[in-house]
């Protein structure tokens, strides 16, 4: 079994997504982010644009986009994703 990490998605409004993945790829202010399992402490802004997370059960990952940008904080493998309340426009789960 691969090293996992808890991942938190939220808007105001509700929760995309929480529960443990082994992987995750945000739109960092910078570039496209890939996370895993023990990565350094960070906060970031996030800009619009997709996402992936690969669940820890397996499967086929998941892909979301967003039109809002947010923050994205790591500490102690996990993971919280904050989105923008006015334009969250999430897709697809």
């Amino acid at each position: 079994m691969d090293a996992t990490f808890s991942l938190s998605v939220t808007t105001p409004e509700n929760t995309v997504f929480s529960g443990e993945v082994v992987y995750l790829s945000v739109p960092g202010a910078g570039g496209y982010m890939g996370i895993l399992h023990d990565h350094a402490p960070m906060i970031s802004a996030l800009r619009p644009g997709r996402f992936e997370v690969r669940k820890a059960e397996g499967g086929t990952p998941l892909f979301f986009t967003t039109r809002a940008p947010g923050f994205l904080e790591l500490k102690a493998n996990q993971a919280t994703v904050l989105l923008d309340a006015q334009d969250s426009g999430v897709l697809s789960v």
